[in-house]
């Protein structure tokens, strides 16, 4: 379900704040919605990126001494006389084959029935979400007048993330809304990319860099890596991870959250995937499958 228009959006704010009014909730709830803007927005943080490590050649200075001696002279030898050398007979040369570019990798997705697709033109990526999730363009303003029904602190914070240094990166947010719940929030699965990747930055670099980041990301609310490696995803090669936060001093659940980043050309696109800890568990077959379908497109 995306909202693309101010009646859908003022329809849906009503229902959170009714739901928000109902169970007394603090507005500051929403700031989880910052911590994925924030992860996604890596880009506007200060990226250290591996460099290699040049080693100076020393200059040699020792001189090479001169040679004094004389050469005697020698008897000039009588010239041979020329003989006649046979011309080779030409022979067939295979010419060898030019070397054959390795292919990039294709990404493999699947879909499964009744999921929404969203697609991200400008940003270069797809996913899909379950059937009854809102998925909001973060680029769109559609999030900031839904949370304005709701808290006007809550929608300046997303704001300010989303027109700062990286903010142009961040993409899409998916939430699955449970109106009769509290939290009323189920679940949350936002994308965003990172851009301009040097050719030559490893896997492993980019995880040290990523982990850094996750874990000093200027937010109430601390982010735990609890794990974070390179593999494949989709066919491409990818870093997965998984992360805790604690949000339930925000209103909202202690969050069990899965990183997912692949990596094509100069980017990396990062998916980020969360639930309730307590039912991690549970929910990681619908994670699997939601990671199963983001791609760069």
């Amino acid at each position: 379900m995306q909202f693309s228009t101010p009646e859908s959006a003022r329809w849906l704010g009503r229902q959170v704040k009714r739901v928000s009014r109902f169970y007394s909730a603090q507005p500051s709830y929403m700031v989880v919605l910052i911590v994925l803007v924030a992860a996604l927005a890596l880009a506007g943080c200060n990226r250290r990126q591996a460099e290699p490590t040049a080693t100076a050649v020393p200059p040699t200075d020792t001189p090479v001494p001169p040679t004094d001696t004389p050469v005697p002279p020698t008897d000039t030898p009588t010239p041979v006389p020329p003989t006649d050398t046979p011309v080779p007979e030409p022979t067939d040369t295979p010419t060898p084959a030019p070397p054959t570019a390795t292919p990039a990798p294709e990404p493999k997705v699947s879909i499964p029935n009744g999921w929404t697709k969203v697609e991200n033109e400008r940003l270069g990526y797809s996913f899909a979400v379950p059937r009854g999730w809102s998925v909001f363009d973060l680029q769109s303003g559609q999030l900031s007048q839904i949370m304005r029904f709701v808290s006007a602190d809550a929608a300046k914070q997303v704001d300010e993330a989303l027109t700062g240094p990286g903010g142009e990166n961040a993409g899409h947010l998916g939430i699955q809304l449970a109106i009769f719940s509290n939290p009323p929030i189920a679940a949350m699965t936002g994308v965003g990319i990172f851009p301009n990747l040097d050719d030559d930055i490893s896997s492993e670099s980019l995880v040290e860099w990523l982990t850094e980041q996750l874990e000093n990301l200027p937010l109430p609310v601390p982010v735990e890596v609890k794990s974070l490696e390179a593999g494949t995803t989709n066919n491409l090669p990818s870093i997965q991870g998984v992360a805790s936060a604690d949000l339930a001093s925000q209103g909202l659940f202690n969050a069990h959250i899965v990183i997912t980043a692949l990596r094509a050309n100069d980017t990396a696109y990062i998916l980020i995937n969360a639930v309730p800890d307590n039912q991690a568990q549970n929910r990681q077959q619908e994670i699997d499958l939601i990671i199963g379908t983001f791609r760069p497109e």
